[in-house]
């Protein structure tokens, strides 16, 4: 057999050959390197998405979870409201009951004073029949008659002596029973307003109690002192018209619920208006929460645009605001709420009726029953 010889140019051939198709062959296995980096990047980017739809999914439950838990939440708070109007609306019912039954022992009594004057005027009559009987007897004895007609007289002028008598007790006694029941009645809406706010039971008596004894120390009138007194129990009446929860709130109320407390100021003024009192009840009250430099409301008086009467209302409220405690804090204390209208005093409050107040409780030691020292 023949050996064929392979020349060294054949075999640096081959060596070449080799090495070319090494080159090619690396080449193609970094370009398979690099399409599986990209589809590893590709596929980490898929994952991360997935995550993100994750995470995504999870907070949209969390927030219809969360939105389920309010719904439930406003649910029974709309339950609990229902049922304190229900209730409301109960002792409303007897308190019209208890005025009505009121009105019926008025107008007893009014027909029971007709009465009673009736038979006044039936007496007088029957004097007059004998003063007539009188005249006839002087026609035929005239000493007599002389006689006759001066005991007549004497008779009509004690008879009409007696009948003016009677008729002014029964005056003062109808003006007695009417005065005290205008004043059950003011107490009766009072205390309406206190069932709706029991944290502050009290604090309309005692503004009235306080606003009077103001007016008295201010040298007012003892009339005036008392309409003083009305307008401290009817000032914070418009407040029936304040959610319960607002009023009881344990915490400082937003500004959005004390723009709805702020309302009962012209609410009261509104449920009084129409009411006849001998003094200007309805205004008073009206005005109670505005001051000197026009910061107050409902209508941003200043000065002396401002009622004497509403002036003094402040003061008083203020005082027992701040001398009382509060369902979201304690009570400052008497001492700061005079420090209070010291601060303000001829700014925001009345000169006159500051002096006047702080007088009653530095030197005359005014208290006013529930006050934190």
């Amino acid at each position: 057999m023949k050996k064929i010889e392979t020349t060294d140019a054949e075999i640096a051939q081959r060596a070449a050959d080799l090495i070319i198709a090494n080159k090619e062959l690396f080449f193609q296995n970094e370009e398979k390197a690099k399409r599986a980096a990209e589809l590893v990047i590709a596929n980490l980017e898929k994952a991360k998405r997935v995550a993100e739809l994750v995470i995504a999914n999870e907070e949209k439950a969390k927030r219809a979870a969360e939105l389920l838990i309010a719904n439930e939440e406003l649910a029974y708070q709309n339950a609990e409201k229902s049922k304190r109007v229900d209730e409301l609306k109960i002792a409303n019912k007897e308190k019209a009951k208890r005025a009505a039954e009121l009105v019926i022992a008025n107008e007893e009594l009014l027909f029971q004073n007709e009465e009673k004057a009736k038979r006044v005027a039936e007496l007088v009559i029957a004097n007059q029949e004998k003063v007539k009987r009188a005249d006839e007897l002087v026609i035929a004895n005239e000493e007599k008659a002389k006689r006759a007609a001066e005991l007549v007289v004497a008779m009509e002028v004690k008879a009409k002596m007696v009948a003016e008598l009677v008729i002014s007790k029964l005056e003062a006694i109808n003006h007695e029973k009417l005065q005290l029941s205008l004043m059950e009645t003011i107490d009766i809406a009072r205390q309406l307003v206190e069932l709706r706010d029991p944290y502050t039971a009290g604090h309309e008596k005692h503004v009235g109690d306080l606003a009077k004894a103001i007016g008295e120390e201010m040298g007012l009138d003892t009339d005036r002192q008392e309409g003083l007194m009305v307008a401290g129990y009817l000032h914070d009446l418009g407040k029936i018209i304040v959610p319960v929860e607002i009023l009881c709130k344990p915490t400082k109320i937003s500004p959005e619920e004390y723009s709805l407390v702020k309302n009962h100021v012209q609410a009261g003024y509104d449920l009084l208006k129409n009411v006849t009192f001998p003094w200007p009840i309805a205004h008073s009250v009206l005005e109670h929460h505005e001051r000197l430099d026009g910061t107050g409301y409902p209508n941003g008086l200043k000065g002396d645009q401002i009622s004497l009467e509403g002036r003094i209302l402040a003061v008083a409220d203020v005082m027992d605001a701040m001398s009382c405690n509060r369902p979201y804090r304690e009570s400052p204390g008497i001492e700061k709420g005079l420090a209070e209208i010291e601060i303000g005093r001829g700014k925001i409050y009345d000169e006159k009726v500051v002096d006047a107040c702080i007088i009653l409780f530095r030197d005359k030691g005014y208290m006013i029953p529930t006050a934190i020292a």
